[in-house]
């Protein structure tokens, strides 16, 4: 597999494996690791760390070991989506493991890899133990020795959430959900995210009528589409209300946003 770049980043979930994660860093090449596991471990997978760990160093790889809950979604596609946009952004290579953690992190790293153009690999096991993990004698194989084949997942694009509507979400996570209109669009000029939408008013900053367009074209429509927030009330005194889904989407992708810039 011919892969070249600036640098070399593999992201790797970690689970009871060795070698589907320490060939590809060797077959592929590695300059970076980020090697994601559970400050909730086992014992069993307290000795997987260490064993990987000593691995990836005697390969002479930059690691960096990150916790993260192997079982909660959310938490995982945010930080994949934070570090492939953060090395992205550097003008690296970033590589994501498929075959190394759980399906959920598997499912989490495709789809942080099809939204901001990351490569996706699998890594076909040679060989599957039956007796797991098997750490007699201190001896660590993982449930699966060898690699019959790496395989490079086809990359199709889907759409991430838009930075700015990420941002609007914030604003209304902040003051407990929900903000006036007029609150809003106050706070969408303030952070540069909305142009030329207020006016004065003797002393008084006012909100145009043009504001108020502008700010349903560009956030309250969009962010009511998308089912993130809902308007409540009528006219300009009406209320944006973040959703749970909208209050979801916030907490995966504003690290996302934040690690672009």
């Amino acid at each position: 597999m011919e892969l070249t770049g600036q640098k070399k980043v593999h992201i790797v979930p970690m689970g009871f494996e060795i070698d589907r994660i320490e060939i590809p860093l060797r077959e592929i090449g590695a300059d970076r690791v980020y090697l994601i596991t559970d400050l909730k471990e086992s014992e069993t997978g307290t000795l997987y760390l260490k064993e990987l760990t000593r691995r990836i160093r005697h390969l002479e790889k930059e690691l960096t070991v990150l916790n993260c809950p192997l079982w909660d979604f959310r938490k995982q596609m945010s930080l994949f989506c934070e570090l492939v946009r953060k090395e992205k952004a550097q003008g690296n290579f970033v590589y994501i493991n498929l075959s190394s953690g759980s399906k959920l992190s598997a499912i989490a790293g495709t789809l942080a890899a099809l939204m901001y153009d990351a490569v996706p690999y699998y890594a076909r096991a040679e060989k599957y133990n039956i007796n797991h993990p098997d750490i007699r004698g201190g001896k660590i194989t993982g449930i699966t020795s060898g690699v019959k084949k790496i395989l490079k997942i086809p990359s199709y694009t889907i759409e991430p959430p838009a930075d700015d509507l990420v941002a609007a979400l914030a604003m209304l996570s902040e003051k407990n959900g929900m903000l006036s209109q007029k609150e809003f669009i106050f706070k969408l000029e303030d952070k540069g995210l909305l142009k030329d939408a207020t006016g004065k008013r003797g002393k008084h900053k006012e909100v145009t009528k043009k504001g108020y367009a502008k700010a349903r074209r560009q956030y309250f429509e969009k962010l009511e589409e998308k089912g993130w927030a809902v308007k409540k009330g009528k006219g300009r005194s009406s209320h944006i209300e973040i959703t749970e889904e909208g209050k979801n989407t916030f907490e995966t992708f504003i690290k996302t946003v934040a690690a672009k810039r």
